[in-house]
């Protein structure tokens, strides 16, 4: 029984949490637990719905900590990109688009859902403006590769990011982070925890954001532009009694800040746009156009950005963002002798509202008005065995609602003349059966093998229609000209998927410590959709039929050195067919989603991790990914096959490397730093030059001191040391006459102080 000493204590650990987020992300909970002898710690991850040794799993799984997110300072799920091989984030127009060995999207419309799936302990999100609330008090970050049907909510054919927040604990604790960086950026995060009573114990856990100083310098509004504010919340209420237990977990945010404007480089002649008659200009067709480049402009205006600096913007409307989420879920377990009844249900939504300059100039030509909003509600029902026994199994059923509303108004010189408005309903319900099974056949040889069985309806009611004018909240024309495309209609899909593996574990001497083999071959299904955003003909409005997967892998994993180095390599290969793509069209006029293409992948893996002594540890990630179109499609006349996919470099390669030793009276040194280079890589399917980003590196560096305890630390760091300017964004427009870019962020650097108690 708690008395009023605890509750005392929760009164100050509440009001030092209120004082840690004035101020601004929090460290994680734990720092992670290193052996003491040196040796490398073996993670224990759900990636089988069952607590197992990462060591333990055959699938290619990367696992990141919370704690290497703190220390990676990573403020985005994009950050994740620079800790993961062959995993890329495509960030535009407010939306993180994962892809995963080269399967993945760059889709304008945000009614399509991604093929890999972002769950969030183990509840899904269903499209991918959701996620740029969610990284605080992050427990471990799972990033299993290739399709996992049999085991994880929907449309995970590319792969799936499961994110697990830290839960309440059984003794009372409390903590933050609290930075300091420039452009007046404040971050904090702060948590605290603890027990209510002897079956009662709880968690509240938050972080804030405040840029004070735009990263962009606008040169026609004369101000800084680009700055982000945001907070969020999240509760959690933990009961627990002998062989039961329940998790209640409310969640709520908000950002409200700007988004980094569009870099709008022309791509005609000026000669050829004061004629009326443009011609593509040299430095365009070659991939090489720039803001600085007068001989390249933009067929609207005739304008051009003025300079190479990417951090200049021309526009004279800010792109606002003002997002909302809101969210809880129920989590019921009940242990029985040999397995564990799990329900889980949870509803959330979401809500987008952002508006964008998208031509980047000083006029008003074109400018989108985003309004999204989904209401989620889904839950699953499993019985799991305990893991003890020869056979082991997951025994589930998954049912999912979305009701999803678009109000997107692409608006043409601020509603003067028709635009492009897409007010329409979708809604999805989704059913499935799953079954996953591992049997020991002997002490070193197991075998895999799950099925799943689901079955998806997809309803779109509305359309798109021209308009003109501006007013009302969320911003529509105020009249209706002409009716573009318009349907009430609905479509249904169903598919088994299965998945077969092989496990080899010998016994090993010598300079094994632990040693395995595995192959593996599965399917994949992400249901079917719609192509239905600023469709400018009724023939654009298109069904999409579902994406479906082949993926066979086959690799080994081990321990060696005495437990002191880590090595594991995978070889992969996926046949996708009929995967969603996005092509010109003249049709629509923004790129459309179309679903003819077959892509052929074949990729490779290799993860070296080593810690020689117990205070330094380092590792370097390698991948390898050859991902091209089969199947022979056009777009604007020209031949897709052969192409590579989007965001697929042909390498990626990560150094990581810390070093902690004790340096007396209680303290510890650190120093810690990585690096990530990628390949070139299109952003466009067509593979245009104008789209092809060349290779880069990223460097990361934190250097302080701490406690030996980890109770405290004070670091400095730096984020992008080198300044590296890349895009993160590309859109080739040249029906508008320009390209869309958009960068990632310039070095960043500050102090950050982390405490627990």
């Amino acid at each position: 029984m708690v008395g009023t000493t605890v509750a005392g204590r929760w009164g100050l650990s509440l009001a030092a949490l209120a004082s840690s987020m004035l101020v601004a992300p929090a460290h994680a909970e734990e720092a992670e637990d290193q052996a003491a002898s040196g040796t490398i710690q073996e993670i224990t991850v759900t990636a089988q719905k069952r607590r197992q040794s990462v060591q333990d799993v055959g699938i290619t799984l990367s696992v990141v900590s919370g704690d290497s997110l703190a220390q990676a300072g990573a403020s985005s799920v994009t950050d994740l990109t620079s800790l993961v091989p062959n995993i890329q984030a495509n960030y535009g127009a407010g939306q993180v688009a994962f892809n995963v060995r080269g399967i993945g999207t760059n889709e304008f419309s945000a009614n399509l859902d991604s093929p890999v799936a972002i769950n969030v302990d183990e509840g899904y999100l269903a499209k991918t403006f959701m996620s740029g609330l969610l990284l605080f008090d992050i427990d471990r970050v799972e990033v299993l590769k290739g399709p996992q049907g049999t085991l994880f909510g929907r449309n995970a054919t590319g792969g799936a990011v499961n994110f697990f927040t830290r839960r309440p604990t059984s003794e009372l604790a409390a903590g933050g982070t609290v930075s300091f960086e420039n452009y007046r950026t404040l971050r904090a995060e702060g948590y605290v925890s603890g027990p209510l009573s002897s079956t009662i114990s709880a968690r509240l856990s938050g972080m804030v954001t405040d840029q004070g100083r735009g990263t962009y310098r606008n040169l026609t509004l004369g101000r800084r532009e680009g700055f982000e504010k945001k907070w969020a919340l999240r509760g959690q209420l933990l009961w627990e009694s002998g062989p039961d237990s329940v998790l209640v977990t409310v969640f709520g945010g908000r950002q409200n800040g700007e988004l980094q404007p569009y870099e709008g480089v022309g791509v005609f002649t000026p000669a050829s746009v004061a004629a009326g008659a443009p011609v593509f200009c040299g430095a365009y067709l070659a991939g090489r156009a720039t803001g600085g480049n007068s001989g390249c402009v933009k067929g609207t205006d005739g304008l051009f950005p003025g300079d190479n600096d990417p951090f200049t913007s021309n526009n004279n409307q800010p792109h606002t963002v003002r997002n909302r989420s809101i969210g809880a879920t129920v989590r019921y377990e009940h242990e029985f002798d040999g397995a564990t009844l799990t329900s889980l249900t949870s509803y959330q939504t979401f809500t987008r509202r952002q508006h964008e300059d998208s031509d980047g100039s000083p006029v008003n030509t074109i400018d989108v008005d985003y309004y999204n909003r989904i209401r989620q509600f889904n839950t699953e029902l499993r019985l799991t065995s305990n893991g003890q026994g020869r056979w082991n199994y997951v025994l589930g059923l998954y049912y999912e609602r979305d009701a999803y509303r678009n109000g997107d108004y692409l608006q043409i010189a601020r509603g003067a003349a028709p635009g492009f408005y897409s007010p329409f309903t979708q809604t999805s319900d989704a059913i499935a059966a799953f079954f996953h099974n591992d049997v020991q056949l002997t002490d070193h040889l197991s075998l895999t093998a799950g099925v799943r069985y689901s079955w998806e309806k997809v309803g779109l009611k509305g359309g798109t229609f021209a308009g003109t004018g501006l007013g009302g909240n969320p911003l529509a024309p105020t009249t209706i000209v002409a009716t573009l495309a318009q349907a009430d209609t609905s479509r249904t899909d169903d598919d088994a998927n299965f998945k077969l593996g092989i496990e080899w574990k010998p016994d090993v001497s010598g300079m094994f410590d632990k040693f395995m083999l595995y192959a593996n071959v599965s399917t994949g299904f992400r249901s079917g959709s719609y192509n239905a955003e600023f469709t400018a003909t009724q023939s654009a409005l298109t069904s999409l039929a579902p994406e479906k997967i082949t993926a066979y892998e086959a690799g080994f994993k081990s321990l060696l050195a005495n437990r002191t180095m880590q090595l594991n390599a995978a070889l992969f290969h996926y046949d996708f067919r009929d995967g969603f793509i996005n092509v010109d069209s003249a049709t629509s006029p923004i790129p459309v989603t179309i679903n003819a293409a077959a892509i052929n992948t074949w990729g490779a893996e290799l993860d070296w991790q080593w810690r020689p002594i117990n205070d330094l540890s380092v590792g370097m990630v390698l991948g390898w990914l050859d991902s091209r179109i089969d199947s022979d499609i056009t777009s604007g006349g020209a031949s897709l096959q052969g192409a590579r996919t989007v965001q697929s470099p042909r390498w990626t390669f990560t150094a990581q490397g810390s070093y902690m030793p004790a340096i007396g009276n209680g303290l510890k040194l650190i120093l810690a730093a990585d690096g990530n280079w990628r390949s070139s890589q299109f952003f466009e399917t067509v593979n245009s030059p104008s789209s092809l980003e060349p290779g880069f590196w990223l460097v990361n560096a934190r250097a302080g001191i701490g406690a030996e305890d980890d109770r405290w630390s004070l670091t400095a760091f730096a984020r992008n040391l080198t300044d590296t300017h890349y895009r993160t964004y590309v859109n080739d427009l040249p029906g508008f006459g320009w390209v869309l870019n958009i960068y990632g962020q310039p070095r960043t650097y500050g102090l950050a102080a982390n405490f627990k108690f």
